[in-house]
């Protein structure tokens, strides 16, 4: 048999830990036996989908390390992450812009200069403390269930 460092139809020596962890089971003897039994009965009789195992479980790590982590300092220029855009109004040009703008007096008294200035206005709506939470957990939360669910598919013989 190969590495299983190199080997990708093999498992990492922490795919048992990684497993537990991402399905939430106990850190009892026989839970570690019925992952360890499992994972052993994948790898003998049908290993070809032991990579997307690992990359679900290295999905799942990285979602939990991202919900662990500090929140990254707010920018107080930028609009809010969570913001939702309301109402976008724009005053422009209403002819077409030349291509070469005029260069004398004359020329520029006889166009209408505000008519090439252009004004923008957005509006934010900022979500409730609730709301905001609510969804910005609620995105990683399912996608950590999307992936144990793989796992689960994988590993049929797991509660």
């Amino acid at each position: 048999m190969s590495d299983p460092i190199t080997n990708p139809y093999a498992w990492r020596p922490t795919d048992l830990e990684a497993i537990r962890r991402a399905l939430q089971m106990p850190a009892t003897a026989p839970a570690v036996r019925a992952i360890n039994d499992a994972m052993a009965q994948l790898e003998a009789s049908y290993p070809d989908p032991i990579p997307s195992a690992k990359a679900s479980l290295d999905a799942i790590a990285l979602i939990d390390a991202a919900l662990l982590a500090p929140p990254p300092p707010l920018d107080p220029d930028a609009p809010p992450q969570n913001a939702v855009v309301t109402k976008v109004s724009r005053k422009g040009a209403a002819i077409p812009i030349p291509e070469q703008l005029p260069t004398k007096k004359l020329d520029v008294i006889e166009y209408a200069t505000d008519l090439l200035m252009e004004e923008v206005v957005t509006e934010y709506e900022i979500p409730s403390a609730d709301q905001a939470a609510a969804a910005s957990a609620l995105a990683p939360a399912q996608q950590r269930r999307l992936h144990a669910q793989t796992i689960l598919l994988i590993l049929p013989s797991l509660p």
